[in-house]
């Protein structure tokens, strides 16, 4: 039974993670924007969710994930979704690396570590998408005060 909530949870947060990454925009004139990739993890989320709760038993991951684990995993979902909700705001590289904080902190990752994974992680991912992928990412509306 718990397992089958827990899907079911998995498939409404990304219920609500798609909602909001609907919510930035999808196509620029250059190709795909900012919303492209959280819309198709939000659909995935919600697809997997409802997949594993129809089955028996719920989450088939659920044997492996230990019952202190789902409260850090169903926070690491609400950190995506504040993701979409900073990135306008505070831009990419800035939003990143404080949803990468917050998430590796869940996982009791040292200070000094997680901040150093953050800040690359966020840098090379945007390095990533803008560069190689041409896809033009949010710098935020802080910049222009």
């Amino acid at each position: 039974m718990h397992r089958r909530a827990f899907s079911l949870s998995v498939a409404a947060l990304g219920a609500v993670y798609l909602w909001l990454a609907l919510q930035l925009p999808l196509h620029t004139l250059n190709g795909p924007g900012a919303g492209f990739f959280p819309i198709v993890i939000g659909a995935a989320l919600v697809v997997c969710g409802i997949v594993a709760s129809l089955r028996p038993g719920g989450l088939v991951a659920g044997e492996i994930i230990r019952d202190g684990s789902r409260g850090k995993i169903l926070t690491v979902l609400a950190g995506m979704m504040l993701f979409c909700l900073l990135l306008p705001r505070l831009g990419y590289i800035i939003s990143g690396t404080l949803i990468m904080l917050a998430a590796l902190k869940q996982f009791n990752v040292s200070w000094k570590a997680a901040v150093a994974i953050s800040v690359v992680s966020a840098l090379a991912t945007y390095g990533l998408f803008v560069t190689v992928l041409g896809l033009q990412l949010p710098r935020g509306s802080w910049l222009s005060l």
